[in-house]
């Protein structure tokens, strides 16, 4: 159940006792929790977003999509992803877009929902290293290297268990419910994080309550996350076990491109010219070549360095641990497929980690 408009105005309210009782001009507030407190904002979590309230009452909203029916007066946009890739400056740009709204004053936080109540433990002084440590964390140690190959074994569960579930008649929802609880028992702890596409007949999306069909084909971009570290990749399956000659000619298409962008691949190369590669090749029989990203890094979050993407200033080194997803989508495919491997940059090319067929039947 969402909170309603209502709600959100009277905690508002509360809150501007607060600050005059604090005799505070206003409130900043950024944990994601407290966002939805006061807002009804229900932010993604992999999405940065800030909410301001001054003694007026007036709500200001920073995030990533335009909100409905929220309790807000004002929303400033900002974009957590180029090509749909997810970026790693979203709270510096949630910063930046709010920062014209914020009048000379006295401010509260919410700092004990983020890190500054520990990073102010260095004093007045402190030097943020964030930018040092993001640049660390874009090689992969060998321990890192393990924990995503643990979680990429869960994925292998989930296309195991899809082929069997996944048929015509079969509830989105239900097979969803499948995939997790084979995932989580193969994983043998509780998943923070699962995936992103679990759809028939669409690009990618949520389970719906929607029975599949013949003819459909199932797209299932699996994303567990284990320990901390995330898998990404993706296997589409023809519902009905039989692909049509049209969802095989893309198949062909989409299955050859990978031994053509691994071949390509090797420390010093730029992504971009990868991604170029990819769209070329794609751009192919009335299809427009690439609509969203060839690939990104992956480790602690879901999408890091290197991004496989035109929109951002990248180069592959050795121990970078990224994805390849080329696709093609159109309605005579019932809706398009996607297929995505896991790789780790070596001395002198890459290996391929995930090895689960890419076929779209068993």
């Amino acid at each position: 159940m969402s909170l309603t408009a209502e709600g959100c105005r009277a905690r508002q309210g509360k809150l501007v006792e607060v600050l005059e009782s604090e005799r505070l001009d206003a409130a900043i507030i950024s944990d994601r929790m407290h966002v939805l407190y006061f807002s009804g904002r229900h932010v993604d979590p992999n999405h940065a977003s800030a909410l301001l309230i001054d003694r007026t009452g007036r709500a200001t909203l920073v995030s990533s999509s335009e909100p409905t029916d929220l309790a807000i007066d004002a929303y400033i946009p900002y974009v957590p992803s180029h090509l749909a890739t997810m970026h790693s400056r979203q709270h510096e740009e949630v910063a930046e877009a709010l920062e014209p709204a914020v009048s000379p004053g006295s401010y509260g936080a919410d700092k004990g929902g983020g890190v500054s109540c520990i990073t102010e433990l260095g004093g007045d002084g402190v030097t943020d290293i964030t930018p040092a440590i993001v640049r660390l964390r874009k090689s992969k140690w060998p321990d890192e290297v393990e924990a995503l190959r643990a979680s990429i074994r869960i994925t292998e569960v989930m296309y195991e268990t899809a082929l069997d579930v996944v048929a015509p008649g079969a509830d989105e929802m239900v097979v969803y419910s499948e995939i997790l609880a084979a995932a989580t028992r193969e994983g043998g702890r509780f998943l923070e994080a699962f995936g992103n596409d679990f759809r028939a007949n669409a690009i990618g999306g949520s389970p719906r309550r929607r029975e599949m069909q013949a003819g459909e084909l199932y797209v299932l971009d699996a994303g567990p996350k284990l320990n901390g570290y995330h898998a990404d990749n993706c296997r589409t399956f023809a519902v009905d076990g039989s692909p049509s000659e049209a969802q095989m000619k893309v198949w062909t298409r989409i299955d050859s491109l990978f031994a053509i962008l691994e071949d390509a691949i090797r420390p010093g190369v730029d992504p971009k010219d990868v991604f170029k590669l990819a769209d070329e090749y794609l751009t192919w029989e009335g299809f427009e070549g690439m609509i969203h990203h060839l690939g990104h890094g992956v480790g602690l979050r879901p999408h890091e360095a290197p991004e496989l993407n035109p929109n951002y200033d990248t180069v592959f080194e050795e121990g970078d641990f990224f994805t390849m997803e080329p696709g093609l989508y159109s309605d005579e495919l019932k809706a398009g497929m996607r297929l995505e491997e896991n790789y780790l940059v070596t001395a002198d090319g890459i290996e391929r980690l995930t090895r689960f067929p890419r076929s779209l039947t068993r």
